[in-house]
């Protein structure tokens, strides 16, 4: 039998995946239709497993490398309510440090996007053995769990969330597991 993640996102303030490409007015847009696309969501998991357990063999394990495929499945963010909120514009000005003025030419806008909150599912693909499953799951969890935000500029206020995996339950212990997965490198 296969193992399957759910986790719920909840957004506290809009993000933006760029597309990579311009649109008219736009310096940088975002996809309608799937703002939030797997491969992000398995980056950023990723990004925070190795941001709390460092290059664990772990997180390789988990995630894939060369010459390791990933034993896992993402799904593209689906929002709760079955539609992401309009997007909005938005300015960005770098602002000149001897000035304090807005830099010539350094006007940019960006398109921002968002829901109140959003699923998605992670899927075993390939067989994991029985004895690492847990440590993958709760790799998968805690991940999830540790992300606050996402998307571009998050420093500047986009993109902040919560993340929870509804699949695994969370304690001290389980934590103190996962951060014992790090010291095994």
């Amino acid at each position: 039998m296969r193992s399957a993640l759910h986790f719920q996102i909840t957004f506290h303030t809009p993000f933006r995946v760029s597309t990579g490409h311009a649109k008219p007015g736009l310096d940088a847009g975002v996809d309608t239709e799937n703002p939030l696309p797997n491969t992000s969501l398995k980056g950023l998991l990723r990004a925070t497993a190795t941001q709390l357990l460092g290059d664990a063999q772990i997180v390789n394990e988990v995630f894939g490398a060369p010459g390791v495929e990933c034993p896992w499945r993402w799904t593209n963010a689906e929002p709760d309510d079955g539609s992401w909120h309009a997007p909005q514009p938005a300015a960005r000005v770098s602002i000149d440090p001897g000035t304090h003025t807005a830099t010539p030419d350094m006007l940019g806008i960006s398109e921002q996007i968002g829901a109140r909150s959003a699923t998605f599912r992670i899927t075993q693909r390939l067989g994991i053995p029985a004895e690492k499953l847990p440590h993958h799951r709760t790799v998968l969890a805690v991940a999830g769990q540790a992300t606050r935000s996402l998307g571009a500029e998050r420093r500047r206020g986009l993109g902040w969330v919560s993340i929870r995996c509804t699949d695994v339950t969370l304690d001290q212990q389980s934590v103190r597991d996962f951060l014992a997965l790090g010291v095994t490198r």
